[in-house]
């Protein structure tokens, strides 16, 4: 009789061994780029349910599109054209979904954090760069000089708000998320947005250093 030999029975014991450590290489890699891309759908999704965005680094406008700076004797509490526009400050309060406006008294009421915020934004509107110098860490940036900041259309929520553990013991660390805008922006204290327009911040605050200081301002987008 005359047997016909099957392919695989051909094929010597070391190419099958071969064969199928190659199929299950192929199979290894196929599952791991399937995984790699559900982890990456799943955060991009993440992301899109909660509004949570990445921060990022958003490099100077050109300066054309900023406006020139007013001349030295310019007084924005004056100018009508500011003060028509919306100046309060809006707080957003966590699990009522309501939006409340304070002033300086009522932003002492909601913590070390907001209270911060609300007197940095004043010092910003009124020009004074010594006094923001001396309530935010180097490590952010101090200014020889900027104008009074014509802000308007203020919003701010308490984001988070943690105990940690120091080199000098345990302090308290807020972040507050703002937003706001900034009529007429010459660029001398923000130079990465255009007037008008609104980019809010991670603004992080702590006692580490003693005292209750900003010790960090990270731009971000979404809201």
């Amino acid at each position: 009789r005359c047997f016909q030999m099957s392919e695989n029975e051909m094929m010597p014991q070391d190419s099958k061994k071969t064969q199928s450590s190659h199929k299950y290489i192929k199979t290894v890699i196929i599952l791991v780029a399937v995984s790699v891309v559900l982890i990456i759908l799943s955060t991009v999704l993440i992301g899109l349910f909660t509004g949570e965005e990445e921060e990022r680094e958003f490099p100077p406008v050109d300066p054309s599109k900023l406006e020139e700076t007013k001349e030295e004797d310019f007084d924005i509490m004056e100018y009508e054209e500011y003060l028509d526009l919306d100046r309060s400050v809006m707080l957003e309060v966590k699990g009522v979904n309501m939006s409340i406006s304070i002033d300086e008294n009522d932003s002492r009421k909601y913590g070390e954090g907001i209270e911060l915020v609300y007197k940095m934004l004043s010092i910003l509107i009124e020009g004074d760069y010594e006094a923001y110098n001396a309530m935010v860490s180097e490590d952010v940036g101090h200014y020889e000089w900027f104008s009074q900041q014509q802000i308007y259309d203020i919003a701010m929520y308490e984001y988070s708000k943690e105990e940690k553990e120091g080199k000098s013991g345990s302090y308290t660390e807020y972040v507050i998320k703002l937003k706001y805008r900034i009529h007429e922006n010459n660029g001398s204290y923000r130079n990465n947005i255009t007037s008008d327009s609104s980019r809010p911040q991670y603004i992080v605050i702590n006692d580490s250093t003693g005292r209750f200081m900003i010790m960090d301002i990270i731009d971000t987008v979404g809201w």
